[in-house]
């Protein structure tokens, strides 16, 4: 079971080099899911952090404070996701954090105004947000899967732990 829950780790990482557009990831989807996953806060909110900080360290050089801000929407998404308690409500509160903070940040470092910066990114914003839904259907198709074939409903991850 370890090394199945490893392997889903490693390709989700992989995913940031195979050549996916930049908003075509499931690191998002998988942030949003945690707390599906486990119902343990620090894996909940560090898994996805570290796999977006480790990965980054291989990926082209980001300016700091925007992978700050990367970093604070990946830390703080699986708490938006216990409180909506709907994957769809989650997936466009995700996203509309991420526009605002991505973008924020974006445009606290760059020269563009304030309206400029929030327009432009409306179009890659919207194919995250897709993608992040995409990728969360098909999370959520696996659970009801892996819930009716264990027959159990004790969460992924926390069946690992104990």
């Amino acid at each position: 079971m370890l090394k199945n829950l490893a392997i889903l780790i490693a390709l989700i990482a992989a995913s940031r080099f195979i050549g996916l557009p930049a908003n075509f990831s499931p690191l998002l989807a998988l942030a949003l899911f945690m707390p599906r996953l486990t119902d343990d806060l620090r894996i909940q909110h560090l898994l996805p952090v570290t796999i977006v900080a480790f990965t980054n360290l291989f990926l082209e050089p980001v300016n700091l404070f925007i992978l700050a801000a990367l970093l604070f929407v990946f830390a703080i998404t699986p708490l938006v996701s216990r409180y909506t308690k709907s994957l769809f409500w989650g997936v466009f509160a995700a996203a509309l954090i991420w526009h605002l903070v991505v973008n924020g940040a974006v445009w606290i470092i760059g020269k563009d105004p304030l309206v400029e910066t929030f327009v432009a990114a409306i179009p890659f914003d919207l194919k995250l947000a897709i993608s992040t839904g995409l990728y969360v259907a098909l999370f959520h198709n696996a659970e009801q899967f892996w819930m009716k074939y264990t027959e159990t409903n004790k969460k992924l991850l926390d069946r690992l732990i104990n």
